[in-house]
């Protein structure tokens, strides 16, 4: 039997439910790490070797509109800016997408209402009409600076990279 995801985005609980028409060697891992923002400057090579990976699903710059707590989830509404992989979802930008984490997670993903980042990652589900992803360990999470900040010793790098990075991914991945 195949074991197939569905997740509760109310609770952010991962629900595993058996399906006889699947395969028997199959095997969901629920997350259960957090997803810590990557610090300091990454290199374009490492960039694109990330964001072109076969088992990365999607590539987005986000900005974070606002965080909805609760006991059990953090659920960050997020607005895509830019998409250098779509992963399957037609036309993403300027749509809304909800990130969720556990509480717990709120201080290694360190993310800031109106801050834009790149994320990149494997899941993606749709519920209720709403496109729901969950920052897992495999999740690539990176603060963007802003044109301002680009301009300063402590992210000039860091922007030059990013922004060297969107033109590469221009016309998407290059074969290997």
């Amino acid at each position: 039997m195949r074991l197939d995801v569905y997740w509760l985005a109310a609770l952010a609980l991962c629900l595993v439910v058996l399906s006889p028409h699947a395969d028997a060697d199959d095997r969901v891992k629920c997350p259960e790490k957090c997803s810590p923002q990557k610090a300091g400057v990454r290199s374009l090579a490492e960039l694109a070797k990330e964001a072109c990976s076969k088992s990365m699903k999607f590539a987005y710059q986000v900005q974070v509109e606002n965080v909805e707590s609760t006991s059990s989830t953090d659920a960050y509404n997020v607005t895509v800016l830019e998409s250098f992989k779509e992963g399957g979802v037609e036309d993403p930008i300027d749509e809304t997408r909800v990130f969720l984490s556990r509480p717990t997670c709120k201080t290694n993903l360190n993310l800031k209402t109106g801050g834009i980042y790149l994320i990149m990652g494997k899941n993606a589900q749709q519920v209720a009409g709403k496109y729901h992803y969950l920052f897992d360990d495999h999740t690539w999470v990176q603060y963007w600076p802003t044109d301002a900040e680009g301009t300063t010793n402590t992210y000039k790098n860091q922007y030059d990279n990013l922004e060297q990075f969107r033109q590469d991914m221009e016309f998407g991945c290059k074969s290997r």
